[in-house]
């Protein structure tokens, strides 16, 4: 979805949601391999109040840490992102 497509009151809800809403306890039903790939200069969603917390409460998960990545990595960082999916998904 372009944001330019969206009503701006729906956006600031979504945004509201995700800031708000807990879903650790879904994590532990996970029961698929999982990859959690974020950015160490996220500002938007805090690596430590994230994925760092995230991935012990999903089984099996491979949490991967980019350096001097932020919320946009797969555009900063699209090489090494295109590398890591294409590794977990033969893996």
């Amino acid at each position: 979805m372009i944001i330019d497509e969206c009503n701006l009151k729906v956006a600031v809800d979504l945004f509201h949601l995700f800031k708000t809403t807990d879903f650790r306890p879904q994590l532990s039903t996970i029961r698929v391999p999982t990859l959690l790939i974020h950015g160490d200069i996220d500002v938007s969603a805090v690596l430590e109040l994230t994925a760092k917390k995230s991935a012990p409460l999903t089984a099996g998960s491979q949490l991967h840490v980019y350096e001097n990545a932020a919320h946009g990595l797969p555009f900063t960082h699209t090489e090494r992102l295109i590398g890591d999916l294409l590794a977990f998904a033969k893996g």
